[in-house]
């Protein structure tokens, strides 16, 4: 918990327990997860806790590149605590979106393409993941 509240103040966000309550949560299932899952679990340990409460902390999170908004599944918004440049694979089988690093190619190194300047970018990929594609075997 001091670790959490270290690199709260050290990214100038107020120390509340609702904010290191969804730091915690993201940073123990170290996966990429939605407001809503965030939510559920946030209601144990602080009952009274809003789903608005959730979200504004996940916005204030984004803004201080704690976490990263991905959006791999149309219709929904995940949050993934890596913030560096990385792609993401959506497995349509078991639902689950998986880190993956690939070399960047040279457009994306340059940061510009016919002068649009790059500050961001998400590649996604769907398919099948590894663990579904062996079990279908």
């Amino acid at each position: 918990m001091v670790k959490i509240v270290n690199i709260l103040k050290e990214k100038n966000i107020k120390v509340t327990p609702q904010r290191v309550g969804v730091y915690e949560i993201l940073r123990k299932e170290n996966k990429h997860m939605t407001a809503e899952q965030i939510y559920e679990q946030m209601k144990r340990q602080f009952p009274t806790v809003s789903l608005a409460t959730v979200y504004a902390v996940l916005e204030l999170f984004q803004e201080k590149n704690l976490i990263k908004e991905i959006r791999i599944e149309f219709d929904k918004s995940y949050f993934d605590m890596r913030t560096d440049h990385h792609h993401h694979f959506f497995c349509k089988r078991c639902k689950k979106t998986f880190d993956i690093d690939i070399p960047f190619c040279s457009t994306l190194k340059q940061k510009e393409i016919d002068g649009y300047l790059i500050d961001d970018f998400q590649g996604y990929f769907y398919g099948i993941c590894k663990k579904c594609n062996r079990d279908k075997r």
